[in-house]
């Protein structure tokens, strides 16, 4: 069509005027008006030229036509003509109004980019923003047409535009809202901002919103607010997502909340649960977004978000902690110096909160909490605080078994973590987190199943390090972590070894047995069946174990059984190992039954534990460092003990580093490298070394010029070495350290301790070199005791007011070697009478010649008490009842540091079971203690020896028919008879007396104990329970009299009847048809009463009644530990305070005979026969062992009276007496011993009992001890003696007594000597006491001794 543009669309405008014109016809007539437009810039003067073509637009038949082309071409040219028409477009507001819906159809092909119209739709648009038409939409009231329009673009926006249309859509909705906004705009925006979907029409929102941040804000707030206040209020969907709409706009235009961010303290106040987790959800992403400068800006609202931390709701709590996580994991990402400056303190106080949920009330809580905790120190290890890693582990001791696993497996993935970590280089050595290890063990529990010795020891061999992690890696972070270990970390430790060891050594036995399966034997079958119990018992369900045991047993593949052997070797690798156990696997097969448990055991039974590379690791390291001591070095050593006490043979292969740790002198030569060789030489793994050529040169230094310690491992390991105690080298030894003290000046050397020590040691184990060198070693003994010069030598006074002097200490290691040198019983049987005497003369403070000033004594006495109790573990049966009695008042000595550390001394023994049960009377007599914790832990001692004891005397009762004397219960027999002995003794029993509350403290609490020992709710007690025992005792003693006379016997009867009564009140269902026939009683203490009682004895006990009793026990209810309060201050008292002074001072080690006992009970004495002295005197010796740990010092507690005091002075007729009969023994014929035959027995018969077989003595053998106040030595049972002889006994068929060894003798009518006695007698013509040299202090009598046997 010829002419100008003008022209052509003039004329295109007249023909579309046209009726009847088809669609292409339009359409070529439209695409000429386009064209021609295009051409036209704005102009007014134009609108008579367009005239024609916007009247022909206006048809209804072109803005409704059907065809999109026809559409498309309409719409463009209305646009075109808008644009060069504007700002006054020919057109009215119904016009408009149908132009817009015309844009908006054409608009939805904007999301179509591969559409041929695309071009034209744009050019639509951006005319439509340039024009700003959508202002003409809201004055025209096209609302619905915005909102249309507005989900268009939205619509179009997901499917991703072009720059420029996006930037002409926010220009278009920002033109609106700046014109107007409307609730229903604003919905629309928001549903496209908080979507999950972060595409193109989050980001339309976003931009839209920062756009017209200023004019959306009023509206905003608003509605925000309505959502916050108006919970009551109909709710739309976009109420619902208020939390959300925050959330976004805090991150696109913040300045549009800054009013409504207070108000979100309202939900985290409201009442509803729901509503406070939402907004602590909330705050917490504000603080993430933020990086934590909303805590700052909006001080209010975190401080409330932090009280949520502690809000009544579990689920608001968790929800704390775990936006308190979110919080600090992005801080620890984006921790730039500025945001970490910045935001310091709102962290602190997060953490702070964080803390303080480890130890909510609810579980779920705590675990969310350490969760947390871990999940945050993984992702900075540097950066975290390391003490909260340790406050998160004390969840370990938590009281829900299901937080303490919880917290296990995440503090080993920690763990792990910070390994794996330090192992690249990433982290170094935290000694917080090397904490976590003994953390773990700290919830060793072995009634749970998930904390038993089995499942911990999996634990540290499998799950603790990466599998990644090198020998010498794991080696390094054993020592780091082993240096936190207390007690009893260590002790939990070595069960999970020694269990591991017990199960190693069971497969070992049974592989053998498999091996000889050719020879199969109902013998070989059993034993395999007792292999399998044995080995099932590391495990955590024992009864599956055992049938998985048997399948395996069944397996026809010795493959498997081969690789099972290579597997316990000691001498493989890690490497090794894996490879064994994925062959093992593989042969057995993932889908057998037993696949998962054959994968436990491997792992028991290899060495992933601990290996022999991890040992070279250790020692190699310590030998770089040998020149100085570290923690490292210290806690190496620590490891390397352990490892050798229970693992020795993985010390094969490092026997270049142990020659080279011990070839030259260096600060790691110490007490514990030396006890380590010491259990190595001892050992029998058979090291590919001669220590004993290559090492003995420095143990004999150390021996010399070590410490004491040093010098008994120094000593204890050239023993093993040499492994003959008549080595040359002994003698050697010996030589030179007996020449060194002879040329000690004592006041300056200080070495003499360790002098003393080696010297000992060396007369332990070699017993001969005593009669080598006894003369030089009593002269300097007696040197050390009488000698003046250096007792208040200056520099040498005690540090502190809590120990002893110098020179104390010196007298106390001399008596030690001393009792060192009487230990073997081979070469001590001729000095051990003398040594006992010496210790009584010193613990009575009888000897004056010795030089002590009275602040040391105390401490002497204490030292010659447990040298009484040392040499009662071999020489029991030749400790006299009055030394016996005396060693036990020390429990109730003036000083509180003695009498603690005795009765301690004694608990450790007994656990030991080291010395007989009888001592355990020295914690009854405990009971009224003044001190609180002396008086708790007697109770609690005696509880533990009472139960343990009677644990072991219920197995005994099932092999040995005389069990009774090994019976906790028979510990009675002692104790009455040490009351009988006490001279505060009650005599009127009337029912006005007062109960003298203190004297039979002792004895309820030991009644009341033995009978708690059985079932409380038992209604029927057979003849070996502790009642009925107990009954049995008191019907004999009430049939017996005492050897000394009838005062104590009378007060005997007393006694019996008195407990007699308490047993009855006790238990009110015991029996006396239920107590034993037949009950021994020691005939050192007692013997066939053979007379009738007297008239005014009858009559006194008949004064002791029921109502009595009662009286007793009600004054003496179970103790309550809130009493010691009151005197709890004392155990703060130095040790030479002295205890509140008592009427009757050393009760229980005065005369033999009370003051009340006439001539004549006297006279029976001095007639009694001599058998029934040397009787006497055995069990005396057994006596002592039970009341040994009866004497603590004695102060009633609230409302009793005050009994035996603490002084330890022997009366002087007592020893008169001793004396006398010494004398009158000397020039008897000595008595020969009859050998019985092993098929004669001897009884003791009366209408009440009869004697029986009573097991020998268990005496055992003790290690070293050490200074003043150890109680925990180690103790080894020494052979047992099946000797048996007697003389002058009468056959079944008479009344006879059968003979016994050492500790207990039977109750007898015709006493006879024990064994022990009678074995004495053998060496007596020929003793020479071996003390009297020590003139006067240790002066004598050269005697021989005899005895004289009646039968």
């Amino acid at each position: 069509m010829p002419g100008s543009a003008e022209q052509v669309v003039s004329e295109v405008g007249k023909r579309l005027a046209q009726p009847r014109l088809g669609k292409d016809a339009l359409v070529k007539l439209l695409k000429q008006a386009e064209s021609a437009l295009s051409e036209l810039s704005q102009s007014s003067s134009l609108h008579d030229a367009l005239r024609p073509l916007s009247k022909s637009l206006v048809q209804t038949s072109l803005l409704s036509h059907k065809d999109k082309d026809v559409r498309l071409l309409v719409a463009v040219c209305f646009i075109e003509v808008m644009r060069i028409l504007a700002p006054d477009p020919p057109f009215t507001d119904e016009i408009f109004k149908e132009i817009f819906r015309l844009f908006i159809s054409e608009f939805v092909g904007l999301a179509d980019s591969g559409s041929p119209y695309l071009t034209r739709r744009m050019k639509i648009l951006e005319n439509v923003a340039a024009l700003r038409c959508s202002v003409i939409m809201v004055d025209t009231g096209c609302q619905d047409l915005v909102l249309d329009m507005a989900k268009i673009f939205f619509s179009a926006a997901k499917q991703g535009l072009q720059q420029c249309v996006h930037q002409a859509m926010v220009s278009i909705m920002t033109q609106i809202l700046n014109e107007k906004v409307t609730q229903a705009l604003l919905d629309v925006i928001f549903r496209n901002l908080v979507k999950e979907d972060k595409g193109g029409a989050h980001k339309l929102a976003v931009d839209i919103i920062q756009n017209c941040a200023e004019k959306l804000e009023h509206t905003v707030r608003m509605f925000l607010s309505s959502c916050i206040f108006n919970k009551g209020a109909p709710v739309n969907e976009h109420k619902k997502l208020h939390h959300k709409i925050i959330l976004e706009l805090f991150q696109c235009a913040p300045q549009m909340l800054f009013a409504v961010i207070p108000s979100l303290t309202h939900e985290l106040l409201s009442d509803q649960v729901d509503i406070r987790l939402e907004a602590v959800q909330l705050i917490g992403r504000l603080l993430v977004f933020s990086n934590l400068r909303f805590g700052q800006e909006n001080q209010l609202v975190f401080m409330e978000f932090l009280k949520r931390f502690s809000d009544k709701s579990a689920e608001v709590r968790i929800a704390a902690i775990d936006a308190a996580k979110v919080c600090l994991v992005r801080l620890e990402l984006f921790s730039q110096r500025e945001i970490a400056v910045s935001s310091g303190n709102i962290a602190q106080d997060i953490l702070k909160s964080l803390e303080g949920r480890l130890l909510d009330f609810d579980d779920k809580v705590r675990i969310r909490a350490v969760y947390a905790v871990c999940d945050l120190a993984k992702s900075n290890l540097s950066s975290f605080p390391s003490e909260l890693i340790l406050q998160a582990a004390e969840r370990l001791r938590d009281k829900k078994i299901s937080v303490r696993k919880n917290v296990m497996h995440k503090l080993l993935d920690l763990y792990r973590d910070y390994c794996e970590k330090c192992s690249k280089g990433i982290a170094t050595i935290n000694p917080h987190y090397e904490q976590i290890p003994a953390k773990l063990l700290l919830c060793f529990d072995k009634d749970c199943g998930s904390f038993r010795p089995q499942n911990m020891g999996l634990i540290f061999a499998e799950e603790i390090f990466p599998s990644s992690l090198s020998p010498k890696e794991r080696a390094m972070h054993w020592v780091e972590f082993f240096y936190y270990f207390k007690s009893q970390h260590v002790k939990a430790l070595r069960i999970i070894f020694s269990q591991k060891r017990r199960l190693l050594l069971e497969m070992q036995a049974y592989l053998s047995l498999r091996a000889k399966k050719e020879e199969s034997s109902d013998e070989i079958e059993k034993k395999i069946c007792g292999s399998f119990r044995k080995m099932s018992a590391s495990f955590a369900d024992i009864p599956k174990v055992e049938e998985c045991f048997e399948n395996l047993h069944q397996m026809k593949d010795n493959n498997i059984f081969k690789d099972l052997t290579e597997l316990i070797k000691e001498g493989i690798t890690f490497a090794t190992v894996r490879s064994i156990r994925d062959s093992f696997l593989k042969r057995i097969g993932n889908k057998h039954p037993i696949f998962n448990f054959c994968k436990q055991l491997s792992t028991e039974l290899s060495h992933s534990l601990f290996n022999w590379e991890m040992i070279c690791a250790i020692l190699e390291a310590l030998l770089s460092c040998r020149n100085e001591s570290t923690h490292f070095a210290e806690s190496a050593c620590d490891l390397l003990l352990l490892v050798a006490l229970v693992f020795p043979s993985l010390f094969r292969g490092s026997e270049e580093y142990l020659l080279k740790l011990f070839s030259e002198e260096s600060v790691l030569i110490n007490e514990k490298t030396l006890q380590m060789l010491a259990y190595l030489a001892k050992s029998a793994c058979h090291l590919s070394v001669n220590f004993s050529s290559d090492v003995y040169l420095l143990l004999e230094q150390k021996c010399i010029d070590g410490t004491r310690a040093e010098s008994k491992y120094a000593i204890s390991a050239i023993a093993s070495l040499i492994q003959s105690p008549d080595d040359k080298k002994f003698a050697k030894l010996c030589k030179k350290v007996v020449g060194v003290l002879k040329k000690t000046y004592l006041p300056d050397n200080h070495n003499i301790p360790t002098l003393l020590q080696s010297l000992g040691l060396i007369l332990e184990h070699s017993p001969s070199m005593y009669t080598s060198y006894d003369e030089h070693i009593i002269k300097f003994v007696q040197r050390v005791f009488v000698s003046s010069e250096f007792v208040s030598t200056p520099g040498l006074s005690p540090p502190d007011e809590n120990a002893c002097s110098f020179s104390c200490k010196l007298k106390i290691y001399c008596l030690k070697v001393l009792v060192k040198s009487c230990l073997p019983r081979t070469t001590a049987l001729d000095r051990i009478e003398n040594f006992l005497k010496m210790l009584l003369e010193i613990i009575s403070e009888e000897f004056t010649s010795i030089t002590i000033c009275d602040y040391d004594k105390p401490y002497l006495r204490l030292a010659a008490g447990k040298s009484v109790l040392r040499l009662a573990t071999r020489w029991d049966s030749h400790i006299s009842p009055k030394l016996f009695r005396t060693a036990l008042l020390m429990a109730r000595d003036s000083s509180y540091i003695v009498r603690k550390s005795f009765i301690c001394k004694i608990y450790g023994l007994l656990k030991n079971h080291a010395i007989p049960i009888r001592y355990a009377c020295a914690f009854a007599l405990s009971s009224t203690d003044c001190a609180g914790d002396v008086r708790t832990e007697s109770h609690r001692y005696l509880i533990e020896v009472l139960k343990e004891q009677g644990g072991v005397s219920v197995h005994q009762n099932r092999t040995s028919k005389d069990s009774i004397v090994e019976h906790p219960t028979y510990a009675v027999v002692f104790l009455i008879h040490a009351l009988a002995y006490d001279r505060e003794f009650p005599l009127n029993f009337s029912e006005k007396e007062t109960i003298s509350s203190g004297f039979w403290s002792p004895l309820v609490v030991m009644l009341r104990e033995l009978v708690e020992i059985d079932n409380p709710n038992r209604t029927e007690h057979g003849p070996t329970s502790s009642v009925s025992i107990l009954l049995g005792i008191f019907s004999a003693v009430q049939k017996a009299q005492d050897l000394s006379g009838s005062d104590i016997t009378h007060k005997l009867h007393i006694l019996s009847k008195i407990g007699l009564l308490m047993v009855k009140e006790l238990d009110k269902h015991c029996k006396m048809s239920d107590s034993p026939r037949h009950i021994l009683l020691p005939s050192s203490y007692y013997r066939l009463s053979a007379s009738e009682r007297k008239a005014d004895e009858c009559c006194q006990l008949d004064l002791i009644t029921d109502s009595f009793v009662k009286r007793i026990l009600k004054a003496h209810e179970p103790y309550n530990h809130q009493e010691d309060t009151e005197c709890s201050i004392i155990t703060e008292r130095p040790s030479k305070e002295s205890a509140p002074k008592r009427g009757a001072s050393s009760s229980l080690n005065k005369s033999s005979v009370g003051p009340r006992a006439s001539g004549q009970d006297q006279g029976k004495v001095k007639k009694s026969s001599v058998l029934a002295e040397d009787v006497s005197k055995k069990n005396d010796q057994n006596s002592i062992h039970s009341l040994e740990k009866d004497k603590v010092s004695s102060c009633g507690s609230a409302g009793t009276k005050l009994s035996s005091p603490g002084s330890l002075g022997l009366a002087k007729e007592a020893d008169s007496r001793d004396r006398a009969s010494l004398l009158e023994n000397q020039n008897r014929p000595t008595v020969k011993k009859i050998p019985l035959k092993s098929d004669q027995k001897w009884e003791f018969v009366n209408d009440t009992m009869l004697t029986e077989d009573i097991p020998d003595c268990d005496p055992r053998d003790c290690e070293l001890d050490e200074d003043v106040g150890d109680c925990d030595d180690n103790f080894v049972k020494c052979p047992l003696s099946n000797n048996k002889t007697g003389a002058g006994l009468r056959k079944k068929s008479k009344r006879a007594l059968d003979l016994r060894s050492a500790q207990n003798s039977g109750l007898t009518a015709d006493t006879v000597s024990n064994v022990s006695a009678l074995e004495r007698n053998k060496h007596d013509s020929s003793v020479i006491l071996e003390y009297h040299e020590l003139t006067p202090l240790f002066c004598q009598v050269r005697c021989t001794r005899s005895r004289k046997v009646q039968a």
